[in-house]
């Protein structure tokens, strides 16, 4: 690990914050005539107390006699016999997670769902035994406090402020009680201190909300006004600052960007001017774009496997907004997501209550639009090329900062690949802990991604990246871009053929030779050759992906070696397993890789070549033509379609097909001896439109009409409205008025 500096601020720890006695926590209430001691604070409390963001009674009525309710249970069972509180036996990051207690919390869940004191009395005596030994505590991160620092206050408010409702009231003695609370305080003095002025990250952010949240439930003591208007100003700050346009989070980790939605839902609770920032709805559709078909969003830059329906059906109550709910719905059970529903408490607004049961009570009647067929997440750095079972997830952004250690990866221009609900192209993901010995040489590193490596040198923070806009024909989907992040720059294509065979080729190019380049590409199936750099990875009942090395001739080795990473399960959840790494070693950049994947458990017969900078895609019966900037697909030696980008003309089969006066993006296809064009412009611009002739060389009768030219005018459908267009040579000519996207019907390929 690289040795650094401390992310925060100066210590600023004293006994406001650690040292907070039973007068000095009275006079933080404001010193209430009738209160003396803890005994009657605590009465005091109770009377005035306001609910939390996120109830616990209402969670544990919901999940009570449940499988839910057994797992806290398990969890709470430790507490029982005993734990040392100062997580001497953790590594040196997971010490300061151990110390956000949330090993503590499950003791006062157990009590709510079984009525058993033995938990209470657990939680208690952990809890001062904690509060006693904490200063005792050193954590291993240079300058930063292992107890109070910003992840730990935000956690520990997070995780303890609920219970702060329930205990108040319990058999909990005033001693613990009083504990439970001068924590809360000092937690928040110390977060007021600490965040006086914006900086990007996910720490200043969710300790914000947390501030505000203790402000809104304990709004008596003297200090809240002001950890409220702070909160209130650094949250401002960070929706402009640290979400982009798209939705993404500034660090670009599905993760963290979950972290913080989940945090700033607490914030639009309390204030619902945060409900109504269009930065926090476009934080949820940022999810929506990246989840898959099978509800899990990839584990990109540090991140976990992320199963985000729960948090879109929150999300869904927070903000007022059906269509969330129904977009979570696709991925709960009825009884998962009645279950999340229930727990979530009543608006005191009927209005707006009343629209929540109705939300609740429809959201499975509604069916979901189909999703857009590809997606630029521009700010944020993701690119989305979706087929009917296929998509791939391109990243392209740049490396994000942060307060310890970066969580960007050592990989651009990579992507990962899923079908039929299935990761089939995958990559090492978030690490178990940061203090895995293979943090970095593996989990982050470019050998764990698909990605093309130069002379095994990890990729500059610097990168570079300069991406052309994304084409989407119809048929097919075009990312392209190019990075300096590595001793040479390199470029790489991304191409989705949408209509089965769907299938995926990337090009991968260097601007010079003389380096050792390899191709590193990821499953979670061991690889088994099945012909010339032909491998197979498939799960036993499927799905699996065909991967072809199609590039130019030369040298290559080849190996497979194995890693560990992620992989999601049914039912919301992941677990760790191996990674097969599939690698081409080349002494220049150059690599034409074919994914073809299957559905079942053996891959299609396919046969794959390489012709004068044309490659050849033949599965029997449908062959696809690929060229530089070009794609043709024959069905049984006919012209099913032909789709160019960024052209001036376009050829079938056998024959050219359209000409233009400026670059377009353009897809024809092929029915029943008629062509359809479709046209993307990017200004006025003209082309002709191949209008066939007859078996005589004449015109056909039926395509006559008054406009004139040498074959006479040709009568077309541009955009719905019929034109006469003129003729000439088996040609029609006609104009493009502005730019868009155009159709034009009715054109003859006798």
């Amino acid at each position: 690990m690289t040795t650094i500096k401390s992310p925060e601020k100066p210590r600023h720890i004293d006994e406001r914050i650690n040292r907070i006695g039973t007068d000095d926590l009275i006079k933080a209430f404001g010193a209430p005539a009738s209160v003396e001691d803890l005994a009657t604070l605590r009465s005091f409390v109770a009377g005035r107390l306001r609910r939390p963001a996120w109830p616990l009674r209402e969670w544990a009525d919901a999940i009570r006699s449940t499988p839910a309710a057994d797992a806290v249970l398990v969890e709470a069972a430790p507490l029982l016999t005993g734990v040392d509180v100062t997580g001497r036996e953790h590594g040196r990051s997971r010490r300061y997670g151990f110390h956000y207690l949330g090993w503590l919390a499950p003791g006062v869940h157990a009590w709510l769902l079984t009525g058993d004191d033995r938990y209470l009395r657990a939680f208690e005596r952990h809890l001062e035994n904690w509060v006693e030994q904490r200063d005792s505590v050193t954590g291993e991160w240079p300058g930063l406090d292992v107890i109070w620092y910003s992840l730990g206050t935000w956690a520990r408010c997070r995780s303890l402020l609920p219970t702060l409702e329930v205990l108040t009231e319990s058999a909990m003695s005033d001693r613990a009680w009083g504990r439970l609370v001068t924590t809360l305080v000092g937690g928040a003095r110390w977060a007021y201190d600490e965040h006086d002025v914006f900086r990007h990250g996910n720490w200043q952010l969710v300790c914000a909300t947390e501030l505000l949240h203790i402000s809104a439930v304990l709004p008596d003591l003297v200090e809240a006004e002001s950890w409220a208007a702070r909160a209130r100003e650094r949250i401002d700050e960070h929706l402009l600052l640290d979400v982009y346009a798209d939705g993404g989070h500034y660090e670009r980790s599905p993760g963290y960007h979950k972290m913080c939605l989940t945090a700033l839902q607490t914030a639009a609770v309390i204030d619902r001017r945060f409900a109504e920032h269009p930065k926090l709805t476009a934080m949820h559709e940022w999810l929506c774009e990246l989840a898959s078909r099978g509800g899990w969003v990839p584990h990109l830059q540090d991140s976990h496997i992320e199963w985000p329906a729960l948090s879109l059906l929150r999300g869904s109550y927070v903000l007022d907004n059906p269509v969330l709910a129904r977009t979570a719905a696709q991925w709960l059970t009825p009884e998962a997501f009645n279950t999340e529903a229930v727990m979530l408490p009543a608006w005191t607004d009927l209005e707006q209550q009343q629209r929540w049961l109705n939300t609740v009570a429809t959201a499975y009647e509604h069916q979901l639009p189909a999703p857009p067929r590809s997606t630029v997440l521009a700010d944020s750095g993701y690119a989305i090329l979706r087929g009917d079972d296929l998509r791939a997830v391109i990243n392209y952004g740049p490396h994000i900062e942060h307060e310890l250690e970066s969580h960007s990866h050592r990989a651009v221009l990579d992507l990962v690949l899923d079908g039929w609900k299935q990761p089939l192209l995958w990559e090492a993901g978030g690490p178990p802990s940061y203090d895995d010995p293979e943090y970095l040489t593996w989990y982050q590193s470019g050998r764990g991604h698909n990605s093309v490596l130069v002379d095994d040198q990890e990729l500059g923070t610097e990168r570079g990246v300069s991406i052309d806009p994304l084409v989407d024909t119809g048929p097919v989907a075009v990312f392209s871009g190019r990075h300096s992040g590595n001793v040479v720059p390199q470029a790489r294509t991304i191409a989705m053929v949408r209509e089965a065979p769907a299938f995926v080729v990337v090009s991968d190019t260097a601007a010079t030779d003389g380096h050792v380049f390899r191709a590193c590409w990821q499953a979670l199936n061991p690889w088994h050759q099945v012909g010339p750099l032909a491998y197979d990875a498939a799960a036993p009942d499927g799905p699996g992906l065909l991967l072809i090395e199609a590039g130019p001739t030369g040298a290559t080795t080849v190996e497979t070696t194995e890693g560990v990473a992620r992989r999601p399960l049914e039912g919301g959840f992941a677990e760790y397993g191996p990674l097969h790494s599939l690698v081409f070693t080349r002494a220049h950049g150059s690599f034409t890789t074919v994914l073809l994947p299957h559905e079942g458990a053996l891959p299609a017969t396919v046969r794959v070549t390489r012709d004068d900078g044309v490659l050849t895609i033949d599965h029997e019966a449908v062959v696809d033509r690929i060229g530089a900037s070009s794609w043709v697909r024959t069905v049984n030696g006919q012209l099913s379609w032909a789709t160019g980008w960024r052209v001036r003309e376009l050829s079938g089969a056998e024959e050219l097909l359209f000409r233009s006066t400026a670059e377009v993006d353009v897809a024809v296809t092929s029915a029943n001896g008629e062509l359809r064009f479709e046209v993307t412009c990017t200004s006025r611009c003209g082309l002709w439109v191949r209008h066939g002739l007859s078996d005589r060389g004449e015109v056909p009768a039926a395509d006559r009409s008054p406009a004139g030219g040498s074959d006479g005018g040709r009568r077309l459908l541009l955009a719905g409205v019929p034109v006469d267009a003129e003729s000439e040579g088996g040609w029609s000519h006609l104009t493009l008025p502005y730019a868009g996207r155009w159709t034009i019907a009715g054109a003859r390929h006798e």
